[in-house]
C-alpha cells in the first residue's frame, strides 16, 4: 500500500481538542479516518513520495488534483501548502482551480459528516465488501421486523451484521453497516448513517443522521448530527448532538448535553490559539471530547463545552465551558489527574478490548501530559 506522510500546518492547533495526542489525519471524514480514505484513493498510482496536508479531506475533486501531480509539483491554495511530491529539482506550482476542502475547526467534522459518508460511499463499500439491499427483500424484513422507511438500496451491509426488530429510515440518506457490526431490537435509525466494524447500537437507541460510530464502539440513547472516533462508548441513556468524541471516550449513564442555547444565540467554544471561549457562529454545537476521557453518571455539559484529552469528568457542578486534557473533575474544584492512574486506566480500558498499550504510546501519553500542564494551572 502506498506510504503517504501527513504533515501539520499552522493552523493545526484550531482542531483542539480531538487532534490532542494524535495526527489530524487519523480523524474521521465522515465515518473513516481521512489517512485511511486518502491512502484507498491513492492506492493505484506509482506515486513512491507524496505529503499530504493532514487537513486536506479526501473529496473526489481533491483527490483528482492530487492525482495530477507530477514529481517535483505542489499544490498549494491561498498560500497554504495541500499536497506535493518531492524530487531532486526545486518544486514548482501546480496550476488548479480546484477548491479544496479543509478542516479549520472541530466542528467541521460533525457538521461535514454528512458530505464525508457521501463522500466515502463508494469506497468503503468496496472495502466492507457490503451487499446493497434490494426492494425486493423489503417485505421478507419486514416480516423479521425490519420496517425499512425510504429506499431499501440506500441500505449497505457487510459480512456479519446483525439487524433486529427496529425501523430504518434512508429518506434522506445512506445507512452503511461495518463487518460485525449489530442494530439492536427497538432502534430507530434515520440516515445518513455510518457504523463501523463490531459496533453495536444498543435496544431502543434512537439515532439521527448524519452520525457516524467508529469501530469496536458501543451506543446507545438519543444521538444526533455525531461522529463517535472508534472503541468509544456511549451506551447508555441521555442524548448527544453536534458533537464529536475522540477515541477510547466513555459517558457514564445519563450523560447528555445542550447543543442549543434557551436563548438560540450563538455558541461560544473555546478557541486553543486564543486562549479563551470565542464566537464560534453557530447555533448547534454540543460536546467535542478528547481521546481517552470519561464522565461520570448523569454528568451535563453546557452548549459548545471542549474536554481535552485523559479527561475524568465527575461532581455536582455542571462542567466548566473548558475541561483541560488531564483534569480530575471538572467544575470549580477540579484537579490535575495523576500521570500514573490516567495511564493505568488507558491500559485496562485498552486490555478490555484486545489492545496492549505499547511502549512507544505509554511516552507519547507522558510527553502529552508534560506539554498541557500549563494548561492545567
Amino acid at each position: 500500500m502506498i506510504q503517504i506522510n501527513f504533515f501539520s500546518d499552522a493552523e493545526s492547533s484550531s482542531i483542539y481538542p480531538l487532534n490532542t495526542g494524535r495526527c489530524i489525519s487519523s480523524l474521521h471524514f465522515g465515518g473513516r479516518a481521512i489517512a485511511t480514505q486518502w491512502e484507498e484513493a491513492l492506492s493505484s498510482t506509482n506515486f513512491s513520495d507524496i505529503s499530504l496536508n493532514s487537513r486536506l479531506l479526501p473529496t473526489l475533486d481533491s483527490i483528482e488534483t492530487v492525482w495530477l501531480l507530477k514529481e517535483g509539483q505542489a499544490w498549494k491554495k491561498d498560500g497554504v501548502i495541500l499536497a506535493e511530491r518531492k524530487s531532486i529539482k526545486e518544486l514548482e506550482d501546480l496550476p488548479s482551480k480546484t477548491t479544496p476542502l479543509l478542516l479549520n475547526s472541530p466542528l467541521d467534522i460533525f457538521e461535514l459528516c454528512g458530505h464525508g459518508i457521501e463522500e466515502d460511499l463508494q469506497r468503503v463499500k468496496r472495502a466492507w465488501s457490503t451487499r446493497t439491499l434490494n426492494e425486493d427483500e423489503r417485505t421478507a424484513w419486514a416480516l423479521s421486523g425490519v420496517i425499512v422507511h425510504g429506499d431499501i438500496e440506500k441500505i449497505h451491509v457487510a459480512p456479519g451484521v446483525k439487524i433486529r426488530s427496529c425501523t430504518l429510515n434512508t429518506e434522506d440518506g445512506d445507512i452503511v453497516l461495518g463487518p460485525d457490526s449489530e442494530i439492536m431490537e427497538g432502534t430507530n435509525v434515520r440516515g445518513p448513517l455510518m457504523l463501523g466494524a463490531f459496533s453495536t447500537i444498543k435496544m431502543g437507541s434512537q439515532i439521527y443522521g448524519p452520525t457516524t460510530i467508529g469501530a469496536h464502539c458501543k451506543v446507545g440513547g438519543e444521538i444526533s448530527n455525531s461522529v463517535i472516533h472508534d472503541y468509544s462508548n456511549n451506551a447508555h441513556g441521555g442524548f448527544l448532538g453536534n458533537s464529536v468524541l475522540g477515541s477510547w471516550c466513555n459517558l457514564g449513564a445519563g450523560t447528555s448535553c445542550s447543543n442549543l442555547k434557551n436563548t438560540y444565540g450563538e455558541i461560544g467554544v473555546w478557541d486553543e490559539k486564543k486562549k479563551s471561549i470565542e464566537k464560534s457562529g453557530r447555533i448547534f454545537c454540543g460536546l467535542l471530547m478528547g481521546d481517552h476521557s470519561k464522565t461520570a453518571i448523569n454528568t451535563s455539559f453546557n452548549t459548545g463545552t471542549v474536554v481535552g484529552a485523559f479527561c475524568n469528568v465527575f461532581g455536582i457542578e455542571t462542567p466548566e465551558k473548558h475541561v483541560p486534557s488531564f483534569t480530575w473533575g471538572g467544575g470549580g474544584d477540579a484537579e490535575e489527574h495523576k500521570m500514573k492512574k490516567a495511564l493505568e486506566t488507558a491500559k485496562k480500558v485498552m486490555l478490555r478490548r484486545g489492545v496492549e498499550m505499547d511502549s512507544t504510546e505509554e511516552d507519547l501519553i507522558k510527553s502529552l501530559f508534560e506539554a498541557t500542564s500549563s494548561d492545567r494551572g
